[in-house]
């Protein structure tokens, strides 16, 4: 019997050892060639940062124009770069499911490019409320090409999605101005009226009190007009665009597969593996 069994001094002795390390090198290199380029093709990272502007242009003036949005605001924005309408985009642009090897005849290939894009995608709000896009992709001109065209297309549906309800806004101010103005021009007509007499002008207690009435229409009528210019001025004008601090460019590093990593953990497995294979081995010796 095996004078070491009941100890680990084995586990120095010089064959042991020259085993571990001959094994261990062997499986580092194989991971090494199995995770070569020509074998799996690396994946390449791309990022850009953006600060989301305030879109209410009225607390945009009163911050002379430079200020920044809101937590919750900066969540709808990520909303929109995240939406099925923004990846719909990327598809388009980019065919996306013929990128992705997808039989567009399956019932579930739009799902399936979607996962794709997610998998591929990250979009997250950082400490310093920023808001990061990362792309990874195989080509790394194509990655920085797709994170910087989010934040285009990013604009582009924030502004359909907005237009609506600023065209509304600005048209019901227009409304409520011409209705105020209608009004007043048939007070004037009822106000002219009482004062065309035979015997010339009349000034009476219902003139009087017209003429008041006219007063305060004309002042809810200037009220209205100044709140429509404004509201016309708003739509005119472009909403805020997001302040780019860092365009997405080509990034040469590979992101994935993680070489050195997963070489280290090769080796490890199989000096594992050999360490339980031997305790195994000398414990049937020892039974024998």
């Amino acid at each position: 019997m095996d004078k070491n069994v009941d100890d680990l001094s084995w586990l120095w002795q010089k064959k042991m050892v020259k085993k571990a390390a001959i094994g261990s090198i062997a499986c580092a290199l194989l991971v090494f060639m199995v995770t070569s380029p020509w074998v799996i093709e690396p994946l390449r990272e791309s990022e850009a940062i953006v600060y989301v502007p305030l879109t209410i242009l009225s607390q945009q003036l009163n911050q002379h124009g430079i200020g920044f949005a809101s937590d919750r605001e900066i969540d709808w924005y990520i909303q929109i770069l995240k939406s099925n309408q923004l990846a719909d985009s990327l598809i388009e642009r980019y065919d996306l499911a013929h990128y992705f090897k997808i039989d567009s005849s399956d019932v579930d290939a739009k799902n399936q490019v979607y996962r794709k894009i997610e998998s591929r995608i990250a979009i997250d709000k950082t400490r310093y409320g920023s808001v990061s896009i990362r792309v990874r992709d195989n080509d790394a001109t194509r990655a920085a090409d797709i994170a910087n065209d989010i934040v285009v297309l990013g604009e582009l549906i924030k502004k359909e999605l907005l237009f609506p309800n600023r065209q509304e806004s600005m048209r019901y101010a227009s409304s409520l101005y011409k209705q105020k103005s209608i009004e007043v021009s048939n007070l004037e007509k009822s106000l002219d009226s009482l004062m065309e007499t035979p015997r010339g002008i009349k000034k009476d207690y219902l003139y009087e009190k017209m003429l008041t009435l006219l007063n305060l229409e004309l002042q809810e009528l200037t009220s209205r007009k100044g709140l429509y210019e404004l509201e016309q001025k708003n739509f005119d004008t472009p909403l805020p665009a997001a302040y780019v601090i860092s365009s997405a460019v080509p990034e040469s590093q590979a992101i994935w597969p993680k070489r050195g990593l997963l070489m280290g953990a090769g080796a490890a497995i199989y000096l594992l593996l050999l360490l339980v294979f031997e305790i195994i081995r000398r414990d049937n010796r020892k039974t024998i």
